[in-house]
């Protein structure tokens, strides 16, 4: 009995580890959406009692552009995304940090993700009309194009000088 109870314990043990994915880290993210950058500054805001983190993205002086890492609701838990804004405001890239839910992470998929290149704020990102959902996973996809609205009103104030924070915590690279 108790080989039989070790046994299926390393079967289910093993299973596990064979469905957890790994994610690229937020410095990956940030090398494949921004593959000129050569530092960083990065700082941590909170917004609406979430936590949020704002990269400044550099080449030399120059900005190339910004990385918000921010978590949107799925169905039940909550999905981290990078999305990186480029100088003109224009979505560069999004990457899932972080999928927590059992269902829907096709939303990981370049090709979902690749829709949201070139949005701005002129653009509603709206699961249906300009944006295409997944299959199977509607609410991962508005969670998606949720992130990447908040994203480009976040640097869109960032850039006015209307962003209005309650705590920072700047960092460097």
């Amino acid at each position: 009995m108790k080989i039989v109870n070790f046994v299926l314990l390393i079967v289910v043990f093993l299973a596990l580890s064979a469905w957890a994915e790994t994610y690229p880290r937020a410095e990956e993210a940030i090398k494949s959406i921004f593959p000129a950058f050569q530092n960083y500054k990065v700082e941590s805001h909170i917004l609406d009692n979430q936590e949020l983190k704002i990269f400044t993205i550099f080449l030399d002086k120059k900005i190339l552009g910004w990385a918000v890492i921010l978590d949107e609701m799925g169905k039940v838990k909550p999905i981290t995304f990078l999305v990186g804004i480029d100088a003109q405001g224009k979505v560069a890239g999004v990457a899932v940090l972080e999928y927590r839910d059992m269902f829907g992470s096709e939303i990981k998929r370049r090709s979902f993700l690749r829709q949201f290149q070139e949005k701005s704020s002129k653009d509603t990102l709206q699961v249906g009309r300009d944006v295409d959902a997944v299959t199977g996973a509607t609410i991962s996809s508005q969670a998606a194009a949720s992130a990447v609205k908040k994203a480009i009103l976040i640097i869109s104030e960032l850039q006015k000088g209307d962003f209005q924070i309650k705590n920072t915590a700047p960092l460097e690279k």
